[in-house]
């Protein structure tokens, strides 16, 4: 997907999980657990987020995913955009506990397309 895709999908207050190489969405079971050490969360306002700051801060995320069970997510909440760099876990229990552990609000669960509060 291209990158003017995503920051379109954010404009309209949609979400995604890529992998940052090409930015192929990511398929496959699973959930999407936040907060990974070291990826740092990118929050800003919808509504003043730039194209430039969005692919700036895509770039940056993309340098913390040394494997292929990390994707970034990128989601609206309230009007706030948060980028991050996400692990996927196969267990829905493991995912859940992780997620608590890291202060996250919610997973996201791939093969039901939903997010799940924690």
């Amino acid at each position: 997907m291209k990158i003017e895709s995503l920051y379109f999908l954010i404009q309209s207050g949609e979400g995604f999980s890529v992998r940052p190489d090409g930015y192929l969405t990511y398929v496959g079971d699973g959930y999407a657990v936040g907060g990974v050490k070291g990826g740092k969360v990118f929050t800003m306002a919808n509504e003043i987020l730039s194209f430039n700051v969005f692919s700036a801060q895509m770039a940056r995320l993309a340098s913390y995913l040394p494997d292929e069970s990390q994707v970034i997510g990128g989601w609206v909440d309230d009007g706030i955009v948060y980028l991050e760099v996400s692990d996927i876990i196969k267990s829905k229990s493991v995912a859940l506990e992780l997620a608590e552990a890291r202060g996250e609000k919610a997973i996201y669960d791939f093969a039901n397309a939903k997010s799940i509060e924690v």
